[in-house]
């Protein structure tokens, strides 16, 4: 089975990309700021997009039909997610770190456009971290389940 990304978060990506893009090359500490988060985004997104939003396009599908043997292969993709997962979140709070830098140097510099850029990339770091990687760990446990069953316990 070819998994996807949701195309949501891919046109979410590609937007917050470009727009870390153009913040970088306004130069002052707003450019300063936005350099450093986009060298994070960069290298992050591309993980995330192997790894944490793939198991996500299977919603739907699971939702309605329930777990067929063709996504067994998305057992891997979530289970390198949660032995990837503490690596990601310490990316975020280095990204984290610079869009606040980001915000306050757009605040001081009077470019609410770009504090509103960093406000949008802190917002999207919460809702991968509450929802969208738990979401998608799940995914990959919810699959192991029906096609294997509960895991045996030692008594």
């Amino acid at each position: 089975m070819d998994y996807r990304i949701p195309g949501v978060l891919k046109t979410e990506h590609e937007e917050l990309y470009t727009g870390l893009n153009r913040a970088a090359r306004v130069g002052g500490d707003v450019g300063d700021a936005a350099v450093l988060a986009f060298k994070s985004f960069q290298p992050h997104a591309k993980k995330e997009e192997e790894l944490a939003f793939p198991p996500l396009d299977l919603l739907p599908s699971l939702a309605e039909k329930g777990v067929t043997t063709e996504v067994a292969g998305m057992i891997k993709v979530c289970d390198r997610l949660k032995r990837e997962l503490h690596a990601l979140l310490r990316e975020h709070d280095a990204m984290r770190k610079a869009l606040e830098e980001m915000n306050e140097a757009a605040m001081r510099e009077q470019k609410p456009d770009y504090a509103a850029l960093a406000k949008k990339l802190m917002h999207h770091i919460m809702l991968e971290e509450h929802v969208l990687y738990p979401a998608a760990i799940l995914v990959g446990e919810h699959i192991k389940l029906a096609l294997y069953g509960p895991p045996a316990t030692i008594e």
